[in-house]
């Protein structure tokens, strides 16, 4: 009998370098118009990825962060495209393939590349990379700038604040810095410079609109250096050739806060990799915005220069060449002519002047100036913006829509199958688990030092019961989850520490691994691709803890998941088991909770990609160290939170004693974003077999409206430790377990007796 194979399969990789303004239309039209067939992959330092336009609007704090940010990963979520974190470093054009940042990680193969990741600044200048802040890349910058704004608002005497830089982007960057600083009366006035190498500031633009910003600039007090230029940074000076405003030739300016606006260059990269380019750098390309060395190439934006027809770096320019750069790749992958572009010869400029006011230029057109000039660029910026935020599931569309030369059919899975949970979401229900169990007679072995018998994280087997040395036990533990992201390499790291931490709340030590994965049905090239970052993942981590993969087993399925069969060694009066809770005992968790929750709203297109991010922080966390501690602590029980939830996994601890505990909701940590996830209804698809185990809860009903109430049944993946320590030493351990890396950790209730019942669970606040 023969089965059909899900015609649901890839064959081709398209790769997007940068989230620049050109590939944020390309993944936003992609998720409008997919192509099946083709596996679209991104791949950015950055999970938010920030647009220009609203920079100094975000430095005058007329927007917040996010407005002026499109979250990558929420993106790439609602065009089903992968997303990647990391830097590319090199490209193997011969072979098609990646190199990226980290060392340990395979390259990643391509079929097709586009990359629009921007320019780098140029910090030629002696100091300038140890003693200035460059604007570019903005994600590095508006960091350092909120910093300077804590370091101003502490300060005594008036600091001096210097750009370097008299072009549009200097002006606007000074002008908008000062007016965020007057909106703290603690900041005593600083002094502002803003230094330029030529005659006048902004040279591209007509007389009238200079001496308009020079009248600004000089009504607000700042300090104009014409002819200056820069030679030297060092700490809290800069050095000057030049001879502007009666200075000798060569003389230093004093300044606390230096700010490098310069015309930025192209990264080394591309040409290093054996792009062609043009004689500063940049990636040449033709007018089908294809380079001109490789047809396989596509390049957009302030990286790339379209050679006929050269233009400044200006992200009006990136902008219309998106939707011609996502109609070309398709093109080229459909083996269809391509289009080509013709970029404007002028464009519309807006001087954002601090306030709430600017000026806007175009050849032929009159100086428009004043309040509605920014309500008019606020509402250009806004519309862009809102491509990139008003998101749903139900405004992509599914592959099975569409035609492809790569398949013969289409076919997905149901709605009801598509919203179930991955990772330890996943998992069959405690209860449905549990009835299973009681059912099942497995053969009794005097070497099996318990099994299904105990509710522990492994099972322990005698490897040395007849010896005359002190017994060691072998313990054996099996986790195996559906994918819930779509990076094979970070899933391979999270398997991995997922399984071991069943090994580490025991105190055991790893010793070996095998691996059982399943990889999408897709063509040869892209599953090899896929397990080989998958397993890569994998085996960086059991590498870093000393464990060996000695085996596995690999095959198809609808979609990824991945497994792992673990073993670790212990010596019999070292083990921690989940049954040995004693009264008047501490409970303390070392990781914040909501890995659940976070995920579901991924699906759901509900979570910001900077929430994810720190999910997937903790989750790449390993429980290793917080073992030991755990140990060194006098612990006397201990258990990784996994799939059942805290209360799940706290209940299958108290059984075995016959002891109750004491929960305080208000300590409980909870990953950003999990919370506000929970408020809007958003949970795991095991989330309601979890809430069973409420029953334990006597308090339920005083508390069930609490915020934090559902967060108890949260399953997790990846998650931290729950352990009991004695009292005296619960405050050591918890401020051990910060020194190590665990900030989240915390004393969240205790261990009691209840004279009525067992196993109960009281909430407190």
């Amino acid at each position: 009998m023969s089965m059909a194979i899900p015609p649901a399969v890839n064959y081709r990789d398209l790769v997007l370098i940068g989230g620049g303004h050109a590939h944020a239309q390309v993944i936003k039209m992609w998720g409008m118009q997919p192509l099946a067939g083709v596996r679209l992959t991104v791949i950015s330092p950055q999970v938010q990825t920030p647009y220009s336009g609203m920079l100094p609007g975000l430095v005058a704090s007329h927007y917040q962060f996010d407005d002026a940010h499109i979250d990558l990963m929420r993106l790439c979520q609602f065009a089903g495209a992968r997303f990647i974190q990391a830097s590319v470093v090199a490209i193997n054009l011969e072979q098609k393939q990646l190199l990226l940042n980290d060392k340990d990680r395979p390259p990643i193969g391509f079929d097709l590349l586009s990359i629009n990741s921007g320019i780098t600044p140029d910090l030629s200048i002696a100091g300038a990379e140890q003693f200035a802040t460059p604007v570019k890349p903005i994600s590095d910058f508006y960091p350092r700038w909120q910093h300077t704004l804590e370091t101003l608002r502490k300060a005594s005497t008036p600091a001096a604040i210097s750009v370097v830089g008299g072009g549009a982007a200097g002006v606007e960057l000074i002008l908008a810095m000062q007016h965020a600083i007057r909106q703290y009366p603690e900041i005593i006035t600083p002094n502002y410079h803003l230094l330029y190498s030529s005659a006048e500031l902004l040279k591209a633009y007509p007389q009238r609109i200079r001496k308009l910003v020079n009248t600004v600039l000089q009504n607000k007090g700042i300090q104009l250096h014409a002819e200056a230029k820069v030679i030297n940074i060092a700490d809290q000076r800069i050095d000057i050739e030049g001879a502007g405003h009666g200075q000798d030739k060569n003389h230093s300016l004093p300044s606390e806060h230096i700010f490098w606006c310069t015309n930025a260059k192209a990264a080394d990269w591309p040409r290093h990799s054996g792009l062609a380019c043009d004689a500063n750098g940049f990636i040449a390309i033709n007018d089908s915005l294809q380079s001109l060395s490789h047809d396989f190439v596509f390049a957009a934006g302030d990286t790339a220069q379209q050679v006929n027809h050269p233009r400044p770096a200006a992200g009006v320019f990136a902008v219309r060449q998106g939707p011609v750069l996502f109609a070309n790749l398709q093109r080229k992958l459909l083996g269809q002519p391509l289009k080509q572009h013709r970029p404007q010869q002028d464009f519309l400029s807006i001087l954002a002047l601090g306030g709430k006011t600017a000026i806007a230029h175009r050849p032929l057109w009159p100086t428009l100036s004043g309040d509605w000039v920014w309500r008019w660029k606020d509402n250009i910026d806004r519309r862009f913006m809102a491509m990139f935020s008003e998101l749903s599931m139900s405004t992509n569309q599914p592959r099975t829509q569409l035609v492809a030369p790569f398949i013969s059919g289409d076919e997905t899975p149901s709605d009801a199958q598509a919203m179930r949970c991955g990772g330890c979401g996943a998992k069959v229900g405690a209860s449905t688990l549990s009835k299973v169990i009681k059912q099942l007679s497995p053969v009794q072995r005097d070497d099996i030092a318990w099994g299904l018998d105990a509710p522990d994280d492994a099972a322990a087997i005698w490897i040395n019961q007849d010896q005359n040395t002190a017994p060691q036990l072998l313990l054996q533990s099996v986790d195996h989850f559906r994918a819930f992201i779509d990076e094979p390499y970070l899933l391979g790291q999270i398997a991995a520490q997922h399984a071991l931490s069943d090994l580490f709340a025991m105190n055991a030590q790893p010793q070996s691994a095998m691996a059982i994965a399943s990889l999408p049905f897709a063509g040869d090239k892209i599953t090899e691709r896929d397990l080989l970052q998958l397993m890569s993942g994998a085996v960086k981590v059991l590498n870093d803890n000393h464990c060996s993969l000695t085996g596995g087993h690999t095959s198809e399925a609808a979609e990824l998941s991945i497994g792992f069969v673990v073993n670790g060694l212990a010596a019999e009066n070292a083990v921690l088991t989940k049954a040995n809770l004693h009264e008047g005992e501490v409970l303390i968790l070392s990781q914040a909770l909501g890995t659940g929750t976070l995920f579901a709203a991924h699906g759901q297109l509900q979570a910001q990609g900077k929430w994810l991010e720190g999910a997937l922080a903790a989750m790449l966390s390993s429980n290793r160290s917080a073992g030991k501690i755990f140990h060194d602590h006098g612990a006397t029980a201990c258990t990784d939170v996994t799939g059942f939830g805290l209360l799940g996994h706290l209940v299958e601890m108290l059984k075995p004693s016959g002891l109750s505990a004491q929960l305080k909701l208000g300590s409980i940590p909870a990953l950003d974003g999990a919370l506000a996830c929970l408020a809007n209804g958003i949970s795991s698809s095991l989330q309601a077999q979890n809430q069973r185990i409420g029953a334990a809860v006597k308090n339920t009903d005083a508390w069930r409206s609490n915020p934090v109430y559902p967060l108890l049944f949260d399953p997790q993946t990846s998650g931290g430790l729950l352990a009991s320590v004695p009292q005296a030493r619960a405050a050591a351990c918890v401020q051990a377990l910060r020194e190590a890396g665990y900030p989240a950790a915390c004393i969240i209730g205790g261990v009691y007796r209840d004279e009525e019942t067992t196993s109960a669970i009281e909430l407190t606040a």
